[in-house]
């Protein structure tokens, strides 16, 4: 006997067997998953009572894993582990974890495409149920994790990742994007390229995380690497700082005087009116990389600690690009010179 009831707006699923009572939240307001939901678990149950080994539901196991793998890693990656599962729950939410095949696999590869999502979100997703399956694997509720074979069969045929973006500002562009930007976005730009801070870290920067008098910013331990660091602050973003609070935002909205979460907007509307090409808002973090390994001539070991990459060799990855375009420019100059002969 089996019942599927509410609770505010979600609903549970209520048995018997063996003259014991199993209730179980089954993590939807939408009725038919809910159904489907809550046959999955009766089977695992059934399986129980006839003394086989469970079968193990998707949502008993993404319940644990959230449990107890979200809380042991890094914020950022919890995060977007998070926006992972809603994706996968909705298509594997109503299955046992045997049900999880090369086939219902392929199901939601093209579930996503047809969504207009990118190869590379497609394989974050996979990533994430692939730590899920792993765990499983771990606390022995099944004998292998699926995803990891059928990721090495699709990266040969186009579930790949991207290539890395090696956009950055040139002095030229800046000054025209400058010019175009409103004063909120044009200050945020500005601080964006002489400070190398990621987005969260500059739109969340607080006036007691800043050292006017040694132009230097902390930041807190809440970003992508999980550390602290301290980052310039030039002669340029002082003087164009508002004006200064005790321990508010920096960057604060005037209408809604909260602070800016993104100005995804305002730098599209910049770049439209500058007349430059697609521009994206961690390319400004890029050009101040790239600044400080052109124009300042810093170390990549410098660059590394000032951007907060978890490593160099990120660094070196992140900026190969720049080495082989130095390489071009000068084979360039060299044949409009005449010293290079065909």
């Amino acid at each position: 006997m089996a019942r599927i009831f509410r609770r505010g707006r979600t609903y549970w699923c209520r048995a018997q067997r063996q003259n014991r009572e199993f209730r179980r939240s089954l993590k939807t307001t939408d009725r038919a998953v809910a159904e489907r939901r809550a046959r999955a678990w009766l089977n695992e149950l059934d399986a129980i009572s006839w003394g086989e080994k469970p079968r193990h539901g998707y949502a008993e196991a993404e319940e644990k894993f959230i449990r107890e793998h979200l809380t042991a890693i890094k914020p950022r990656a919890a995060q977007r582990y998070g926006v992972s599962l809603k994706h996968l729950s909705e298509h594997f939410g109503d299955k046992t974890l045997d049900q999880i095949t090369s086939a219902t696999l392929s199901e939601f590869e093209t579930k996503r495409r047809m969504q207009g999502v990118s190869p590379s979100t497609i394989r974050r997703d996979f990533a994430c149920l692939s730590s899920m399956l792993t765990s499983c694997v771990d606390w022995e509720w099944i004998d292998a994790n699926v995803v990891t074979a059928y990721l090495r069969r699709r990266s040969k045929r186009g579930l790949k990742e991207g290539a890395p973006r090696t956009r950055y500002l040139t002095e030229a562009e800046e000054t025209a994007l400058l010019e175009a930007a409103s004063p909120d976005v044009r200050q945020a730009i500005i601080l964006a390229i002489d400070t190398g801070l990621r987005r969260e870290e500059l739109f969340s920067l607080r006036w007691s995380q800043i050292d006017l008098q040694r132009g230097i910013i902390s930041t807190t331990t809440k970003t992508k690497s999980g550390r602290a660091r301290s980052v310039p602050l030039p002669e340029r973003s002082r003087a164009i700082l508002p004006v200064a609070g005790v321990d508010g935002f920096v960057l604060i909205n005037p209408e809604t005087k909260k602070r800016y979460v993104q100005m995804n907007k305002g730098l599209s509307g910049a770049v439209k009116r500058a007349g430059i090409d697609h521009l994206q808002w961690h390319d400004l973090r890029r050009t101040a990389g790239c600044r400080w390994l052109q124009r300042d001539g810093k170390s990549i070991m410098e660059v590394s600690i000032l951007l907060g990459h978890s490593s160099v060799q990120v660094t070196e990855q992140r900026y190969a690009f720049l080495e082989s375009e130095k390489v071009a420019a000068s084979i360039s100059g060299r044949t409009k010179t005449g010293t290079v002969v065909a």
